[in-house]
């Protein structure tokens, strides 16, 4: 630029001499010519410092875009008059640029946006750290899980619970315990590059309810094939072998293998449908009617109905729960009922503990009986270590508790003979 304006005001000079001199070659005065010179000199100057100032004014223009653009304001426009016809092209693209740039920032911010509500309330949980593992971003949802604070930003995740070392190589299914809820995790791991420098991003889902629903899934496919090609079967098996029994009792000549024969048939299409029928209360298990509801208050009258067991509570303290009392009221019924049975041949005592923790009321129902021979079948439905158990309770229970978000363990005690049930539920949130 500064060489154009130069160069224009040397071309100036030389044409005002030029003028000049022709001026004397014409025979004009020596005053006029000087005249002229004196005139032509000065509106040189004048007109080189115009050029310059516009030149400078125009270019001073583009440069403030340019610097706006190079510090993401996209908001500057550069102004276009008539007389900025050799400056019109470059200012109308550089206004284009900045507009589409405007443009592509407010989509950027929107889908910035959109993702961290996304990260923000998503019950997966996210964790980003460093090659080391050193934890630089970490979802609410990764933060309960880890029992992380958003000022433990930094942390080591080997550190946490999570087997760092054998997740990276592959996904891996691992259990965290929350008081006396266990639950299974999947956890991911996706590598990265930031900076020109390897990290890692964890994704932790939790399973445990993905398995619970394809177990009830399967509960209910089983529970339509029983019902649609057993039941009925067994409805006219049953009808027909209750008539001909009728009728063998009235023949003289019946003999006992037929009647004993028949009679089998009878009982076990009968044992056959009750069979199913108690399969369908854990397929067909309403959703539960949650209401605001004690704990404790609602044990209490469990007890009533156990007036010859010795039942005694350990830190009986309120625990508010959102939950269906009747369904519950059916848990801790079974689970008192298998606690005396547990103790029908020896003498003891049914303890009910109570434990709380931020988030679950933990119920434990502890007897003194023989205590569980098998303990890797109790959940497997129509198991039972009991002669006419039908294997159904404590897999209603179960259900009942995980439909409330809860949880059911059952095991041998550490100290003495006996069981312990243990009832987790979580509590409702002010």
């Amino acid at each position: 630029m500064s060489t154009t304006l130069k160069t224009t005001t040397g071309m100036l000079i030389v044409l005002s001499l030029a003028f000049c001199y022709l001026l004397s070659l014409l025979s004009v005065s020596k005053y006029i010519i000087a005249l002229t010179g004196l005139f032509l000199l000065p509106a040189c100057l004048f007109l080189t410092n115009h050029i310059k100032a516009s030149y400078y004014n125009q270019t001073r223009n583009i440069a403030v875009l340019l610097e706006a653009l190079v510090d993401e304001d996209y908001n500057i426009r550069s102004a276009i008059r008539a007389e900025d016809d050799e400056m019109l092209e470059i200012k109308q693209l550089l206004n284009t640029l900045s507009q589409r740039l405007a443009q592509q920032n407010v989509a950027i911010k929107e889908s910035q946006l959109l993702l961290e509500k996304v990260i923000t309330h998503i019950d997966v949980g996210i964790i980003a750290t460093d090659v080391n593992y050193d934890i630089t971003f970490a979802n609410p949802a990764a933060n309960e899980l880890l029992g992380l604070q958003s000022s433990q930003q930094g942390a080591n995740l080997s550190c946490t619970t999570i087997p760092v070392e054998q997740v990276t190589r592959q996904p891996q299914s691992f259990t965290i315990k929350d008081g006396a809820v266990s639950k299974t995790y999947r956890i991911a791991v996706v590598k990265y590059i930031h900076h020109q420098q390897l990290n890692y991003l964890f994704f932790i889902s939790d399973v445990q309810w993905l398995l619970i629903d394809k177990e009830r899934e399967s509960w209910q496919r089983l529970h339509r094939v029983l019902s649609h090609e057993v039941n009925n079967s067994l409805a006219p098996i049953s009808s027909i072998s209750a008539t001909l029994l009728k009728q063998l009792q009235k023949l003289e000549s019946a003999t006992p293998a037929l009647e004993q024969g028949l009679t089998v048939i009878h009982n076990r299409s009968t044992s056959l449908y009750k069979f199913i029928s108690n399969f369908q209360k854990i397929s067909k298990l309403p959703q539960p009617n949650k209401q605001p509801l004690d704990i404790c208050e609602l044990i209490e009258k469990c007890i009533l109905l156990f007036p010859d067991s010795k039942i005694s509570l350990l830190n009986p303290t309120k625990c508010q729960l959102y939950a269906d009392p009747h369904q519950l009221e059916q848990v801790f019924v079974n689970l008192l009922k298998n606690a005396q049975e547990a103790m029908s041949t020896t003498t003891g005592e049914i303890t009910i503990e109570f434990e709380q923790s931020d988030k679950y009321c933990s119920i434990k129902i502890i007897d003194e009986g023989v205590g569980i021979s098998n303990t890797d079948n109790l959940f497997i439905p129509f198991f039972s270590t009991k002669v006419s158990g039908s294997g159904i309770g404590l897999v209603f229970s179960r259900q009942i508790l995980f439909n409330h978000l809860g949880d059911l363990q059952i095991q041998n005690r550490n100290d003495k003979k006996g069981a312990v049930a243990i009832v987790s539920l979580p509590r409702l949130q002010s």
